[in-house]
């Protein structure tokens, strides 16, 4: 996903970041919660965030994770309503860059494709929202799991075929749509099929072409 300000000028970008406020937060830290006021969206500069809501059963379903040179809290900029949509936590120690809406919409006066890079996220996170519900209705538990794994392996590999995804499964059942158990039940049969290796806080991936072919 594109940066919200990629498309600014250089001198543009520099006078927003300098009116922005730089956050940091410490692993486990919750930035703010589904129905607190809002009025604020965060620039992701290092460290990865959960976006998460509460279900009617009172579990936690982890919407999307967001990493560097992403951004979260953005329904603040161009809705009326004030409330926060959904939880964030930082999974490591992060770093922010918050844009209060009075800058955004200043902002937008002069340079209206940041509004379109935002829409454009937008629908995307609706997409990917919807394609989340209709997943937890109808595939089978095991291929949520790995397309989420697949996921995890985008964000934290990027291109490496092999490496570290440094999280709990309690995050990944949120992320399927499942419970804990049922998560270290299928991360256990990827273990002894040769794709991964648990540890404690992590899955250290070996096959990630594999992970990513028994989510599809």
């Amino acid at each position: 996903m594109p940066s919200l300000l990629d498309s600014l000028p250089e001198a543009e970008l520099r006078r927003v970041r300098a009116a922005m406020v730089r956050r940091k937060f410490s692993k486990g830290t919750v930035v703010f919660h589904e129905g607190d006021p809002g009025a604020s969206c965060h620039l992701v500069v290092s460290g990865r965030f959960a976006v998460s809501v509460a279900t009617p059963l009172g579990h936690n379903a982890v919407l999307w994770l967001v990493g560097p040179d992403d951004f979260f809290g953005e329904l603040a900029l161009v809705s009326d309503a004030n409330d926060r949509t959904a939880t964030v936590t930082a999974l490591e120690a992060s770093t922010t860059l918050e844009l209060r809406r009075a800058e955004f919409d200043r902002l937008c006066d002069d340079h209206p494709q940041v509004l379109r890079v935002l829409v454009r996220a937008l629908g995307d996170r609706v997409a990917r929202t919807s394609a989340l519900a209709l997943a937890g209705l109808f595939e089978p538990v095991e291929q949520r799991v790995y397309r989420q794994l697949a996921l995890l392996c985008d964000l934290y590999l990027q291109d490496a075929s092999t490496g570290t995804v440094a999280l709990n499964q309690e995050v990944v059942a949120g992320m399927a749509g499942t419970t804990r158990p049922t998560v270290n039940r299928v991360l256990k049969q990827a273990e002894d099929a040769g794709l991964l290796t648990l540890g404690r806080g992590r899955i250290d991936v070996h096959d990630r072409v594999g992970i990513a072919r028994r989510g599809r």
